[in-house]
């Protein structure tokens, strides 16, 4: 008797879909975010979360640690993996449940159901990241002190002309 195989095909073969997921988890780490359709989404869920798990067993210092890294630069990018690894940390305590899927609209051209891809926890590098935008963000405005006191000058000059050409019309008539 046929049973049903584990899983969605996606209208690929084996190799194509492993290759698909491993893209999807690439794009993850590195956008922390995607958009993507929901059958796609779900079947990410699984294969991330093996993933996360492996670099959890990794960092842990088990002692298989070489052996579990080796097996994540088998499938993915040395980048990701040491992205991955990073993530581990930050899920230490999680047991499981790493990914948050958020069912979208459907898309219009073919109304294929989409769905937003995203860890479930905000990391650290962000607020990073926006700490050292701030410092800029004070040039800029120093910037524009000096752009408005400028355009206030050429405002001033402006108001001092137009009533320069009604003080000769005036004059004129």
């Amino acid at each position: 008797m046929n049973k049903r195989k584990k899983g969605r095909t996606l209208s690929r073969s084996k190799s194509q879909r492993e290759a698909l997921l491993r893209t999807l988890l690439v794009s993850l780490t590195k956008y922390k975010r995607i958009e993507t359709s929901l059958a796609k989404a779900k079947e990410l869920r699984p294969f991330a979360e093996r993933m996360i798990t492996k670099a959890k067993r990794a960092s842990q210092g088990e002692g298989r640690r070489m052996a579990m890294i080796r097996e994540l630069k088998k499938d993915l990018p040395t980048e990701t993996v040491m992205e991955l690894l990073r993530f581990a940390e930050k899920f230490a305590k999680r047991e499981g449940g790493y990914l948050r899927i958020i069912k979208m609209m459907h898309r219009r051209s073919d109304a294929s159901d989409r769905a937003l891809v995203e860890w479930v926890e905000e990391f650290e590098e962000v607020e990073e990241k926006e700490a050292k935008k701030a410092p800029v963000t004070a040039k800029k405005e120093v910037k524009k002190v000096k752009k408005t006191s400028s355009s206030a000058k050429v405002e001033e000059k402006k108001v001092d002309k137009t009533e320069d050409k009604k003080d000769k019309k005036q004059s004129d008539e």
